[in-house]
């Protein structure tokens, strides 16, 4: 092979290498601009003893929300495994506000199996996703906002629980906070 064909076919490998690299660079940054959601406030999970949830326990969670006039929505997350026993889930969900003085309270349920016995909810690898449900939040007082989340199931133990999480965003609609007082 003559000089001028090496130099020329090293100077293609140089450019794919280099527009591999653009390419990677591109993906990443689309990756990051859409995987960022800028009316996220809070979005945590908290791992559940491997053995299972425990009825006594309950999940508490702070969630800081400095801006009284902005209207957030509260949407209850679990992650399960394939050793969860059974069809359905039942959920309950407190928010209490800062001074202790404001409490909204939920149920949720959902049917995790269908009658088939197939997964309703998203995942892969034994490990499944499943939006539960959503709580408006029109926090009267700026603060620490305590969650407290714990299941409604018969058993004493539910074993399959992985993990239990919120996601809070805020609303760009203001809604009358009169409505969510109870």
């Amino acid at each position: 092979m003559s000089m001028d064909k090496q130099v020329n076919l090293q100077t293609i490998i140089n450019m794919v290498r280099h527009c591999y690299k653009a390419i990677i660079c591109w993906v990443i940054l689309i990756w990051l601009l859409t995987a960022c959601d800028s009316q996220t406030r809070y979005h945590q999970f908290r791992h559940i003893d491997n053995k299972g949830w425990q009825m006594k326990d309950t999940v508490t969670l702070e969630v800081p929300l400095s801006d009284s006039l902005q209207n957030h929505l509260l949407k209850l997350q679990i992650r399960h495994t394939t050793r969860y026993p059974y069809k359905n889930i039942i959920i309950g969900l407190q928010a209490l506000s800062p001074d202790m003085q404001f409490t909204k309270t939920a149920q949720f349920s959902a049917i995790l199996m269908d009658d088939k016995g197939n997964w309703t909810s998203s995942g892969q690898g034994g490990l499944y996703l499943l939006d539960m449900g959503e709580m408006l939040l029109a926090p009267s007082i700026p603060g620490n906002w305590r969650i407290n989340i714990f299941h409604a199931m018969g058993d004493t133990l539910l074993p399959g629980i992985h993990d239990i999480g919120i996601e809070v965003s805020a609303l760009s609609a203001s809604i009358n906070t009169q409505e969510n007082k109870e």
